[in-house]
């Protein structure tokens, strides 16, 4: 479903702002996996895009579900790991991160116009929910798609 995989570039893009600041995750290795899993299911969803432009689901049309059940599946793995890690290693004390917004030294001017540190930490642990949510809803449909598709297909019995 291209609506789906245009949402989670999308939501990945909000990401991908909101971690701008390399001082989020830099020197630790556990949110760097979380970047690097924005990174490779944003690239893996564009791909998915460009094949969906392409027409591949016409000349492949077997194997293309399969192909994007596989890609749905292994983001929404990944993306569990990043929905784990990012708050743990973000708003945990005993990793250094402050869990609550008022003992964030970057948040205490309240007339600044940028956005606190622990504000852009927040944003990303909400959008890595959520874009989630999205790419197991990808997921659900292709796994629909996948079964429905074999059942219409002649079989041996």
């Amino acid at each position: 479903m291209g609506l789906l995989k245009v949402l989670e570039t999308f939501m990945a893009g909000f990401i991908f702002i909101c971690i701008i600041n390399t001082s989020l995750y830099l020197h630790q290795p556990a949110l760097e996996w979380c970047v690097a899993v924005y990174s490779i299911c944003f690239i893996l969803a564009a791909l998915a895009i460009l094949l969906n432009l392409g027409k591949w689901q016409c000349r492949l049309p077997s194997l293309y579900p399969i192909f994007q059940l596989v890609l749905s599946l292994l983001s929404v793995l990944l993306y569990v790991s990043a929905l784990v890690l990012w708050p743990l290693y973000q708003f945990n004390e005993q990793f250094g991160r402050q869990p609550h917004r008022s003992r964030d030294v970057s948040c205490q001017h309240r007339l600044t116009n940028y956005v606190c540190v622990w504000d852009q930490r927040l944003a990303v642990a909400i959008l890595t929910a959520i874009n989630l949510l999205i790419y197991v809803a990808d997921l659900v449909y292709w796994a629909h798609h996948v079964s429905v598709g074999t059942e219409d297909q002649p079989g041996d019995s």
